[in-house]
């Protein structure tokens, strides 16, 4: 499915009035799907630039060669990048997906270890520990579910 099957999509789903569950979740989907293309796009600019606008250099030694980026240049890079970055987001829908990621790892490693404290001492700091994983799920899936 490419991104002009998508938009047709949203369009004529936005244009149909009321939509049934199954509609709906699948405009949500498309328009996640179109963000994420145009967050990838981004990120492809990003990389462009960075590699444009570096040399790299080959250096012989020890009997092989090898191609690398002037300790100058990285933290040029790292300045472009982190400008370009922090001064506005533009990966919102992949820091969705990461969240939901991270929601889903640690989700698991509650559902191992509340098998594991009935099974050691010091159950009660265990307890408050998992509460407090508990809570930061939460905040990773609503921050997901965005």
């Amino acid at each position: 499915m490419n991104i002009e099957t998508v938009n047709e999509l949203i369009q004529s789903l936005e244009s149909a009035g009321d939509l049934s569950i199954r509609e709906q979740k699948f405009l949500k989907l498309a328009k996640a799907f179109k963000q994420l293309a145009a967050e990838n796009l981004t990120m492809n600019h990003l990389l462009t630039d960075i590699s444009d606008n570096h040399v790299e250099y080959f250096s012989e030694g020890e009997g092989c060669m090898f191609a690398g980026v002037p300790l100058d240049y990285v933290s040029e890079i790292n300045m472009y990048v982190s400008r370009d970055v922090n001064a506005e987001n533009p990966f919102p829908a992949t820091d969705r997906i990461v969240a939901g990621i991270k929601a889903d790892g640690v989700e698991e490693f509650v559902s191992n270890t509340v098998h594991k404290i009935f099974d050691e001492s010091g159950a009660v700091s265990a307890l408050a520990y998992l509460s407090l994983a508990n809570s930061h799920v939460k905040q990773l899936r609503e921050w997901a579910d965005k």
